[in-house]
């Protein structure tokens, strides 16, 4: 389905729906897949050992990256609710 056609579905369901009923839909769509559990302490620490070789190999963004990217999202979204 394309972008146009799902956002307009969704603005239909939020103009019908209750929000009581808008959340016992996101409940019933957003169902797990699989039962979800805690990290162990060594997938933890694995982790951030990525996390420390991405920071050392500057794969990363900074805080006025991800402040435009967001910035210029949110404008994205704007501009699609207004056609």
């Amino acid at each position: 389905m394309s972008a146009v056609v799902l956002q307009g579905l969704l603005d239909y369901l939020k103009s019908t729906l209750t929000k009581d009923n808008r959340e016992w839909l996101a409940a019933h769509l957003v169902e797990p897949t699989a039962e979800t559990r805690p990290y162990t302490k060594e997938e933890l620490l694995a982790r951030v050992e990525e996390a420390e070789a991405d920071i050392a190999a500057g794969r990363f963004y900074t805080e006025e990256e991800m402040e435009a990217f967001m910035d210029n999202a949110l404008e994205e979204l704007k501009d699609r609710k207004a056609a």
